[in-house]
């Protein structure tokens, strides 16, 4: 027996992996722009808000590029659509090296990037769904979710030594050189990563309106929803956790960012729960219902501001891990509500919402935190934690649970 099921084992095991790392380089290419840009800001002559509307032009084409992308992955394979992500995302890198100089120059530089950036959700979860073993579909999702928290981590401090080491353009062509590198990683993966089309209907040829208009119902737009809320919280605290922190308790900088170091530890650790339990539970609903809501708990009792200074961090740690533990049952949720081969769509209709979530979030937060109101950073992500809470319980009512592909 071990003989038959050892050679599926070692293929899921290298598909999650190369999807785990091409993953990680797309979070790490997010956090890698933003730290570039404040590096090159002095040379370039841009102020702090010609850096917020460059962000904001990333993930604007980002989020409206995605589901585009899902169509993409869906008509001409997941495998070349990744490959295309991690290529388009090192020549925005390459050409920021070569040819920026100001900020109307980084325009066009950063929506390439965008576009780059919009494949990595259709194209990841179409090539996880049809490759991985169901009973470890859990797993898979765990790692990736677990490579991009990951990927997060180095990005700024890498930006900087490289900058400071070699000078920018150095820092840029260094990171779009990984991207090259991950991309041939991929392209030479066909021999183990499955084509999710061949699950589709043959005899069934929708139309462009079909397709989308599948894409308008109920359980898959409460997905897109809950996936915006989601970005709302996280980009929120992720920005503003620490001014908040240091207003709200008597505590320095640095007590304050390893508060926040510690939820992301605390989020990378529960993803890795999540994944176990995904793949032995039946109710992802109730799953994330019950992490979002512990997490939302623990966020309130921070948001009082009564709670002693130390237990601030383990707090912090402990709501991370609560919300990790939800990202694999909340990817088998949205499996459950996509029709089969339609999992580019599907998941890049859906994970738009965490674009529209990362628009949408920092002006509000920014805007509190501008009128010295700390507390209202983590009332508000209560409250949306405890409005996604109502939200995922809403999707068990309508969603079917197909083996999707």
């Amino acid at each position: 027996m071990s003989v038959a099921v050892s050679p599926s084992v070692g293929r899921d095991a290298r598909v999650i992996s190369v999807i785990g790392i091409a993953h990680g380089l797309s979070h790490f290419y997010q956090l890698a722009l933003a730290t570039l840009l404040i590096v090159v800001m002095p040379d370039f002559g841009m102020t702090y808000a010609e850096v917020g509307i460059l962000g904001a032009i990333y993930y604007g084409i980002s989020g409206v590029a995605q589901t585009m992308a899902g169509f993409a992955v869906d008509r001409f394979g997941a495998r070349p659509a990744l490959a295309f992500g991690l290529l388009a995302a090192a020549a925005a890198f390459a050409l920021i090296a070569g040819l920026a100089t100001s900020f109307w120059t980084l325009v066009p530089m950063v929506a390439l990037a965008g576009i780059g950036n919009c494949v990595f959700h259709p194209a990841d979860f179409a090539i996880l769904n049809a490759s991985v073993h169901v009973n470890r579909l859990g797993r898979a999702y765990s790692a990736h979710g677990l490579g991009g928290t990951l990927g997060w981590v180095p990005a700024a401090p890498v930006i900087y030594f490289l900058a400071h080491a070699w000078g920018w353009q150095a820092a840029a062509l260094i990171s779009a050189a990984a991207g090259v590198l991950v991309a041939a990683i991929v392209a030479g993966q066909g021999s183990v990563m499955v084509d999710h089309r061949v699950a589709r209907v043959s005899t069934q040829k929708s139309s462009v309106r079909g397709e989308v208009s599948s894409l308008l119902t109920a359980p898959i737009l409460i997905c897109m929803l809950y996936f915006a809320f989601i970005a709302i919280t996280v980009v929120g605290i992720q920005q503003f956790a620490v001014p908040a922190l240091r207003e709200m308790f008597p505590i320095g900088l640095e007590a304050a960012a390893a508060a926040l170091t510690a939820l992301l530890i605390g989020s990378a650790v529960g993803v890795v729960i999540g994944g176990w339990i995904a793949d032995r539970a039946t109710r992802h609903d109730t799953i994330a219902a019950v992490g979002l809501f512990i997490a939302g708990a623990l966020t309130a009792l921070i948001a009082t501001g009564g709670v002693p200074t130390w237990l601030v961090l383990p707090l912090m740690a402990l709501s991370g891990v609560a919300s990790g533990m939800t990202g694999p049952s909340r990817d088998m949720i949205v499996r459950g509500a996509t029709p089969p081969g339609a999992s580019g769509k599907v998941f890049g209709f859906v994970y738009s919402g965490l674009d529209i979530g990362s628009m949408v979030g920092p002006p509000v937060f920014g805007w509190l935190m501008d009128h010295h109101l700390p507390h209202a950073i983590f009332w508000g992500a209560f409250a949306i934690y405890m409005l996604n809470v109502l939200t995922v319980l809403q999707i068990r009512r309508f969603a079917r649970v197909p083996a999707a592909a």
